[in-house]
Parts: structure tokens; C-alpha cells; sequence
């Protein structure tokens, strides 16, 4: 890489992070829905499409920012985040073809019902509900939170299949189709450990999966996310937890082909992996290898550094020769720079 990269300081990382939640708080529409993507630095030009999966994981974005800011969160932003919240509960309806004496609550997009919607679901939910400031005002959940996400879980914790999960079925039949995501399981995994639902199939699924390396050629950054809370909730040995992410970050470090597509999403995808681990890490000194450690973190601040190339005032384009900007090329950035505020502050 260039030397000519310029230096990503805790402070410029705050900014971004802060900047990012005011624009995301700022095309939050009355009904909770965003401005789900435009032009940058001109939202009236606005793109056709809505996607529910990135509607939760803007929003499990801008709670966290809210929570580990450090400052009292204004007015505009918490009931942006009230309102998004909202949206999520609408989206929630009970299985016709699940077990009664289990109920369970399904997130519902367009007659459909994704697995990695619940997993996202339940980030956006869990952190939401940390958000003091907000007790008592979520009132578009169909119960009350904790009712809301435990029901949530029993529907996820139910589409374990064997070795992995069933990715989608059809609301109103319970059809399960043969549609399947790179993406799916890492994000369900995580959704369901975040909320301390690793019962005993969740976690046999969990070690069945970090054994055989999967998510390695997909340099999946919601397994990364996945296998570090599996490690830090003693989900997995911690030597299980050692060869996954060494295999995990040994696929992103030796494979730097995304960082050429020449967009900003891809590459902030592997920078929250690298930054995720690099702080599970911290707590964990011991886990890693110091050369692996000192190569992730100058990948991770080389990817840093690359991302500022499509951003201006809150807004992350989605690469050269276009001026789009989508709320998840926002979330998958602005993240990466959360958590490389909490490594460098």
C-alpha cells in the first residue's frame, strides 16, 4: 500500500461515527422507514428500493453509536432511533405453522421470512434496548421488548437444520425454499449469542461450523462477529475459537483482491472483521499470535484509510463513478470506524 495514506486518528473515527448517526437520523422518515439510498450530499435524489435485512443493521449501527458515544444522544437522534425501531416491530408477526405451545415472532418482508433478518433483528433490538433514554417510548413492539426478542430467538433457535439453518421460507405456508446466503448464518449465530441464547443445539451448531472453517472463503465479517462472542461468552474452547479466527483473518489478510473493486463496502466489510477480532484481542491477549495481531492491525488501518476515499459529511459513497450512497455502505463503514475508535482511544 501507499505510504501516502492518510493517518485514521481516534478523533477523525469519532467524527465520522457521529457524523454518520445525524445523516442516518436525518433520512429517518415519519414512519421509521429510511431514505434507503441517494445521490451523495443530495438526499431529495433519492433510489428506488428497501431492503429489511439493512433497515436492522443501520439500526443495531446507530444504537451502538448512541451507547458507546460516551455523550447524551439529542433529541433528533433518539426518536429516529424510535422510529426505526418501530418499523421492526410492525415487521413482526407469528408463524401460522408454528407450534402454539412455543410462540415465536417472525420478521416479515414482502410475505417472506429470512433468517438473517431475525439475526439482524435481534443485534438492532438488543442494542436498542440498552438505550435508557428510551424506556417506556417503544411502543410498536408487539410485547414488551424482552417478550419481543425472546420470541424472536424461538423462531431462529427453531430453524436449526442438522449442521447449519434453514435460510428462508414462506410466511404464510412455512414452505422452506432453496434459497441460501453466504451471510445467513453468521448473522443469526450472532443475533442469537448477543441475546444469551446459546442453548445446547445453538451451541453444537456453532462448534460444528467454526470446525470446518466455514465462512473462511467467503471472509465472512459476521462470522468474525459470530465466533468472537461464541469466544468471549465460553460458547466454544477457546483454542477452537484460536484456529477459526487465525483461519479467518489469514483468508482476509492473504486475499486483498476486494480492496481493487474499488468500493467501500466490501472493504469495511473485512475492516470490521479485522477490527472485531483485534478487540476481542485486547481482552484476550493471549488468543492470537503476536505477528498475526500486528499484521491485522496495519491491514485494518490500511482499509481505514482507503474507505475515506468515498466519504463526506456523514455519507459513504458506494465506490468510484458513482455519486450513490445506501444506508448499509453507511453502516458497514461507519462501524468499521467505531470499533477502531475503541482500539486507538
Amino acid at each position: 500500500m501507499s505510504a501516502a495514506l492518510p493517518a485514521v486518528t481516534p478523533i477523525l473515527s469519532r467524527d465520522i461515527v457521529a457524523a454518520s448517526l445525524e445523516h442516518l437520523s436525518r433520512i429517518t422518515l415519519p414512519g421509521g422507514r429510511f431514505i434507503y439510498a441517494h445521490e451523495a450530499g443530495d438526499t431529495d435524489q433519492r433510489h428506488d428500493g428497501y431492503n429489511l435485512l439493512r433497515h436492522c443493521g443501520t439500526l443495531w449501527f446507530m444504537a451502538r453509536a448512541v451507547n458507546e458515544s460516551g455523550a447524551a444522544a439529542s433529541d433528533t437522534v433518539l426518536d429516529a432511533v424510535r422510529r426505526a425501531t418501530g418499523f421492526v416491530g410492525r415487521k413482526l408477526e407469528p408463524a401460522p405453522w408454528a407450534r402454539p405451545d412455543q410462540p415465536s415472532l417472525a420478521l416479515v418482508g414482502k410475505g417472506m421470512v429470512k433468517l438473517g433478518g431475525l439475526g439482524l433483528g435481534l443485534l438492532a433490538l438488543s442494542e436498542v434496548g440498552r438505550i435508557a433514554a428510551l424506556d417506556g417510548r417503544l411502543t410498536d413492539l408487539p410485547f414488551s421488548l424482552d417478550e419481543t426478542v425472546a420470541r424472536m430467538c424461538r423462531y431462529a433457535l427453531d430453524e436449526i437444520d442438522g449442521s447449519d439453518f434453514r435460510h428462508k421460507r414462506v410466511l404464510a405456508t412455512g414452505e422452506v425454499t432453496t434459497f441460501r446466503s453466504d451471510y445467513y448464518t453468521g448473522e443469526a449465530i450472532f443475533g442469537l449469542l448477543l441475546t444469551g441464547s446459546a442453548d445446547a443445539e445453538l451451541t453444537r451448531v456453532t462448534t460444528s461450523l467454526m470446525q470446518r472453517g466455514y465462512g473462511w472463503a467467503q471472509q465472512s465479517h459476521w462470522m468474525a462477529y459470530a465466533a468472537c462472542e461464541a469466544v468471549e461468552r465460553d460458547v466454544v474452547p477457546k483454542a477452537l475459537g484460536a484456529t477459526y479466527l487465525t483461519g479467518l483473518m489469514e483468508a482476509i489478510l492473504g486475499d486483498t483482491l476486494y480492496r481493487y473493486r474499488r468500493q467501500s463496502t466490501p472493504i469495511a466489510c473485512r475492516s470490521e472483521a479485522l477490527t472485531r477480532v483485534l478487540l476481542l484481542a485486547r481482552r484476550l491477549p493471549d488468543l492470537l499470535s503476536a505477528d498475526l495481531l500486528a499484521r491485522m492491525r496495519t491491514h485494518a488501518a490500511e482499509n481505514l484509510a482507503l474507505q475515506l476515499d468515498w466519504y463526506k459529511d456523514g455519507q459513504f459513497r458506494q465506490g468510484d463513478g458513482t455519486q450513490r450512497v445506501q444506508i448499509d455502505y453507511i453502516q458497514h463503514n461507519a462501524t468499521a470506524f467505531l470499533h477502531w475508535a475503541e482500539l486507538e482511544g
